[in-house]
C-alpha cells in the first residue's frame, strides 16, 4: 500500500505565479522528503512534551502533537522570509528541503491518511482548515495550492456565525469529542486568519477488559498520599519490558488492526522527580528507540492493571511555542505574505489546543543505541498504580498522535 501511494502521488502539479519557492515548476515527490518530515514531526513532539510537561509536573497532560505539528506546518507554508525560517527550524523540518518539497511530502502524507480512513479497525483522522477573512486578498497559487484548506470567513460583518461554523467543523471531525472549540472572546471582529487542525482516534483494545473485572484500587501520587482509583485488570500476552536507561517499565497495548498502540511508561521508582526527570529523558532518540525495542519483544503471558479514566485538556499554546523558538509568528514583524498579495503587518494573535481522552475496558477515543529494553524475567504483571507517560503511537508512520502523563484520578 506504501509503495502504492508513492506512485500514485508522484507529481505535484503547482500553478503560476511562484508561490513557495522562486522556482515552482512541477517537481517529483520524493519518499525521502516524505520520510525527513514524518522525521520532523517525532522531534516536534518530543520538544512539545518536555516543554509542557515541564509546565505542568504535578497535573495531568493530554495532547495531540501530531494536531499541533500539522497547525504549525499550516503557518509555514503561509509564512515567508525570516518568520518561515523561524517556524521551519523550530518544527526540525530539514534545511536541504525547500517548501515545494514540504508541501509535496505534506500532500503526500494526507493522501496516504485518506486511503488509511477506509478501513475499519479504528477510526482515525486529521483535517486541517485556513479560515481567512473574506477581505484579504488570498495569493491565487495558494488557492489552488489549498484549495481543500482554505474557507473563507466574514469575521468583520458575522463573526457569531464564524464562530458556529468553525466550532460545528470541529465538533464533526472530533465525532462530538470537542465542543464548543472557540469560546466567543477568542475571536473579534479584527481576525483576519485562523488555522485549525481537528484529530481524532477511536480504537478498541485488541484485548478487552471486562467491565466485571474493574474494581477500586489505590493509586498513589508523587507527593506521597493515595487515591481511589478504577482499576481494570486483565490477564494476556502483551509486548512488556524494562529500559534501564530510562528506568521504567514499558507496556505496549496494541488496538485492533495491530497498526497504532498505546505504550506505557511506568517509573520503576515512583517518587515526587520520577515523572519530570522521566520527561527530560524523552528527546526523539530515547523516544525512537524505546519504541523499537518494544516493537522487537516478543509478547508474553502477564496481568495488567490499569487505571480507567477520561481526561479533557485545554492548552494556551502561544506562549509554549514562543518557548520553542517559532520567531515573531505572533507579532506584528511576522511575514504571512506566502498567503496573501498584501500582508498589512498580518500575525498570528494566538494559538489554542484542546484534547480529550476516554480509557476504558473498551478501547480508547481521543479528539504524540544499545538494546536497553528486555524481557520481564521472573515479572508477570504491570501494575499502573503511580504516575506514567503514555503515547498513542502509530507504528505505519512512526509518529505519537497523542501523549500525556497521567499524575492523579
Amino acid at each position: 500500500m506504501y509503495v502504492v501511494v508513492l506512485l500514485l502521488a508522484a507529481y505535484l502539479p503547482l500553478s503560476r505565479p511562484q508561490c513557495l519557492t522562486a522556482n515552482d515548476d512541477v517537481r517529483r515527490i520524493s519518499a525521502d522528503a516524505h520520510q525527513a518530515l514524518l522525521q520532523a514531526e517525532q522531534h516536534f513532539s518530543a520538544d512539545l512534551l518536555q516543554t509542557i510537561g515541564n509546565l505542568h509536573p504535578d497535573k495531568n497532560v493530554f495532547f495531540s502533537p501530531t494536531s499541533i505539528f500539522k497547525t504549525m506546518l499550516l503557518a509555514y507554508f503561509v509564512s515567508a522570509n525570516h518568520t518561515e525560517a523561524a517556524i521551519k527550524k523550530s518544527l526540525h523540518l530539514p534545511e536541504d528541503k525547500d517548501k515545494l518539497d514540504i508541501m509535496g511530502a505534506y500532500s503526500l502524507e494526507n493522501y496516504y491518511q485518506k486511503l488509511r480512513s477506509i478501513q475499519t479497525d479504528y477510526d482515525l483522522s486529521s483535517a486541517n482548515r485556513i479560515y481567512v477573512s473574506r477581505y484579504l486578498p488570498v495569493s491565487h497559487c495558494m488557492k489552488v495550492l489549498f484549495s481543500d484548506e482554505i474557507v473563507p470567513a466574514n469575521f468583520q460583518d458575522n463573526l457569531n456565525h464564524v464562530l458556529k461554523k468553525i466550532n460545528h467543523w470541529v465538533a464533526t471531525q472530533t465525532r462530538d469529542v470537542i465542543k464548543g472549540f472557540l469560546s466567543d472572546d477568542s475571536v473579534t471582529s479584527e481576525t483576519e486568519l485562523i488555522l485549525v487542525n481537528a484529530a481524532y482516534f477511536k480504537g478498541s483494545w485488541k484485548f478487552m477488559f471486562y467491565e466485571e473485572d474493574t474494581t477500586e484500587g489505590t493509586f498513589h501520587l508523587s507527593n506521597g498520599n493515595s487515591v481511589p482509583v478504577p482499576m481494570m485488570y486483565q490477564e494476556n500476552e502483551f509486548r512488556a519490558g524494562l529500559d534501564m536507561d530510562l528506568e521504567v517499565e514499558v507496556l505496549e497495548m496494541p488496538y485492533t488492526g495491530d497498526d497504532i498502540s498505546m505504550i506505557v511508561l511506568l517509573p520503576l521508582k515512583p517518587s515526587p522527580s520520577a515523572i519530570p526527570e522521566l520527561i527530560k529523558l524523552l528527546n526523539s532518540q530515547t523516544l525512537q528507540r524505546t519504541f523499537n525495542k518494544t516493537a522487537s519483544l516478543t509478547p508474553h503471558r502477564i496481568t495488567v492493571n490499569l487505571p480507567k479514566f477520561s481526561i479533557e485538556e485545554e492548552i494556551e499554546l502561544t506562549p509554549i511555542l514562543e518557548s520553542m523558538n517559532v520567531g515573531d509568528m505572533f507579532q506584528s514583524t511576522a511575514d504571512l505574505s506566502t498567503l496573501t498579495e498584501i500582508p498589512r503587518g498580518l500575525s498570528f494573535s494566538g494559538a489554542i489546543h484542546k484534547a480529550k481522552i476516554q480509557v476504558d475496558e473498551r478501547g480508547t477515543e481521543a479528539a504524540a543505541a544499545t538494546a536497553v529494553i528486555s524481557a520481564r524475567v521472573g515479572v508477570d504483571s504491570f501494575t499502573a498504580d503511580s504516575p506514567f507517560v503514555y503515547f498513542l503511537y502509530d507504528k505505519l508512520s512512526n509518529t505519537v498522535l497523542f501523549c500525556g502523563v497521567f499524575n492523579s484520578p
